[in-house]
Formats: structure tokens, sequence, C-alpha cells
């Protein structure tokens, strides 16, 4: 069944050059994806499904589920951004996909009612639940709320969030982009007559790797990871490939092992630690590579945020392998501060977008040191030693 609507969507986008087919061109069904697990429960749980059908049983995300909590069970409703990301919905349309709905057996009754990321629509808090009823005036995907929180607000601006795992976004303003590379068109937010888009492109293993280091005993905390890279000025030729999970765009190969190539009778553990922390550098410039290859801006800033960034040696060495700015707010948790913004522009705390411009405070910015050739013959011998990982599982 996927197979066949990728290759209609691929005779369709080359009768129509329509970019949305493009994208459809590309869709894969992943065990991730909370849809299957959706479908897998209405094909095997036969409560759920009569529940289902007869309209006792509906579905959404954490933001959907929040907000039914929130205001007592009145709404069931989702953001255009989360929407989005739910992998039901065309963000080229705006509008839920009859087609994937039939294929995954779902009832279009079960899905929240898609409305803007910032407005008065959210309603109140139960009463109960803080003494007196409280407005909801934002929600927003915590992606788009980091763009947001970075001020990203123009065309062409990109950020990094490093966290669990690695987020790139770049705005891509009213024009979503289809891609067959790994990278996902998505609303970034949509309030009243403002309809903004952005490209994203992740890596899903960052903190995690931070913390396998502290589970086998290479460093005590996040902290100390850094120090330990530090006191060593290269890895001695080891190469690590963070590959936890597979490895995204743009090699997008879910059967990839992770592990240390290179390892020599002068390995130390500070070799280890410094090329696992560089292995999150290197996704980064590969992800970065491919949107620029793909979108085209001139980018020469990149804002960072997230626990990660707070390690230096990432983002210095982010620096040199992109050729850009790597620029780092006072605060890392930008995901709440731009779901805060767009709350309290909703709220008429703050009248536009280019007021909140104004509270946004640099804590510092990475430029880059290392030659081009140098940084890029870096990521080319590291990519030499991510190909010995590929395909690894069967």
């Amino acid at each position: 069944m996927m197979w066949g609507l990728r290759f209609g969507a691929k005779c369709l986008y080359t009768v129509t050059r329509q970019k949305r087919f493009l994208a459809a061109s590309d869709l894969k069904a992943m065990n991730v994806q909370i849809v299957c697990r959706l479908e897998w429960v209405l094909q095997h749980v036969p409560e759920v499904r009569w529940a289902a059908q007869n309209g006792m049983a509906v579905y959404g995300m954490l933001d959907s589920w929040l907000l039914y909590r929130l205001t007592g069970g009145k709404l069931h409703v989702t953001d255009a951004s989360c929407a989005s990301a739910s992998g039901l919905f065309d963000p080229f349309t705006l509008q839920y996909v009859d087609l994937l709905l039939r294929m995954y057996h779902i009832p279009a009754s079960m899905l929240p009612h898609v409305c803007d990321s910032g407005g008065d629509h959210f309603g109140l808090t139960a009463p109960h639940l803080f003494g007196h009823p409280v407005p909801i005036r934002c929600s927003i995907a915590d992606q788009s709320a980091s763009l947001f929180g970075s001020c990203c607000f123009s065309e062409g601006d990109t950020k990094v969030t490093l966290g669990t795992g690695t987020f790139l976004n770049v705005n891509t303003g009213r024009q979503p982009h289809a891609s067959i590379s790994g990278l996902y068109p998505l609303v970034g937010w949509r309030v009243a007559d403002e309809l903004v888009y952005m490209a994203e492109g992740s890596s899903s293993d960052t903190a995690t790797l931070i913390n396998w280091l502290q589970d086998m005993g290479l460093a005590s905390s996040p902290d100390e990871t850094s120090k330990i890279a530090a006191s060593v000025s290269h890895t001695d030729g080891v190469m690590f490939i963070p590959s936890f999970s597979g490895i995204q765009a743009p090699v997008n190969d879910s059967r990839a092992a992770a592990g240390f190539i290179g390892l020599k009778p002068t390995t130390r553990p500070a070799h280890l630690v410094r090329a696992v922390l560089e292995s999150i550098a290197f996704r980064i410039a590969q992800v970065y590579q491919l949107l620029k290859q793909e979108i085209n801006y001139p980018c020469s800033l990149v804002r960072v945020d997230g626990g990660v960034s707070s390690n230096d040696l990432i983002l210095q060495m982010t620096a040199d392998l992109t050729g850009s700015q790597i620029e780092r707010a006072d605060s890392v948790e930008m995901s709440a501060v731009g779901a805060a913004y767009l709350a309290g522009i909703s709220a008429g705390v703050w009248k536009d977008k280019e007021e909140v411009m104004k509270l946004r405070k640099v804590d510092v910015s990475f430029m880059p040191k290392d030659k081009n050739e140098k940084a890029e013959e870096k990521l080319n011998e590291w990519t030499r030693a991510l190909d010995r990982f590929l395909h690894w599982y069967s």
C-alpha cells in the first residue's frame, strides 16, 4: 500500500510538478511514528475499534491531551504546527489526508480540530485546577516554539536545537519545502493571517550520547565530558558513529550501527570522549549541508539552544565545519521561551514580534577558526568512517 502511494505521488509530481506530490513520493511508515501504533491498536483491540467507530474514542498527540485535560474535557483540538508533525496532515493543503486515514483505517471523527498556534480559541483552564480560570493563549510544537523563541522570524533564519536529539530548522516563509532526502516540511506557526513554514532535518542521538558516556564511566557529568575532551587536541584518529537510533538525513539508514573506528594502542579515554562529542558536530554539518543544497538560503548565522548547546567544544567545531557564526543565547530553553513569547503576543503583553526581538540576549558567539579545506577534510574522513557502519542490521 505504501509503495503504491509513493509510486502514485511520483507520477502525479511528474505530471503536475506540484511539490506536495514530490514530498509524498518519499513517504515512509516507521515504527517510531505514533500513527502506526494507533493503526495497530485499532486492528488488534476490538473495544477501541468499536469505540472509535461509534464516536466514543478520540486521538491526538500530547498537546491535544493536555488541552483536553486543562479545559476539563471541553476541547479536542491541536494547532497547525503539531498537526503537521502528526503524519496525517498535509502541510501544503493544511488538511488531514483522507487517503492516509483510509489506509490506516482511522475514522476522521477521532482527530482533533486544527486551529491557530496563538489566540483566544483555546479557552480557559478548568476552575478547579488553579483556583480560577486561566486563559490559554498558545499551543505550539516544540521545534516551532524554539524557532519562534530564537527570533527566527525572517525567511532563511536558521536555528539548531541540541537536546535529546538534534533538530536543525530553517524558516521557509509562506512556502513549504518538498524534499526526498529526509527533510520535513512543517508548519512553524499559524496566527490569523500569518502562516510560516519551516524545513526540519534531525539526528536522533545527541544528549543520549552524553548520557551513554556517563553510563560507561567515561565521565561523571555532562560538564565533565567537555573538560575531558578539551584535555586532548585531537581524537588520535578515532571516529565515532552516533547511530544508536540509526542515521537520519541525509543518509536515512535505520539499520546503521553505532561504534568506534580507528582504535589504536595509544587511544585513551579522553580520545573516545572527544570522538563522541565531535560526532555530534559532524551530524549537524551533514544536515546543514543538505539544507543549503536544497533550500539555497544564504546562511551566515545559526542560533543554537538546548541543553547540549552549553558545550563550547561542539559549538566551535560546528562553526568550523559549517563556516557559519554560531550564536548561543543566554537561555538554552528556547521552546519554553518561544511558547511564552507567542502567548504573550496573543494576550497583548507584547505588541508584535519586533518588540519580542528586543528581549533576545546573546551569551556568546563562535566564529569559524579552521580553514574550509581543513574542515571539509575532517568531515569527509568521518563520512568515510560512517560508510563502514551502514546497513549493519538486517
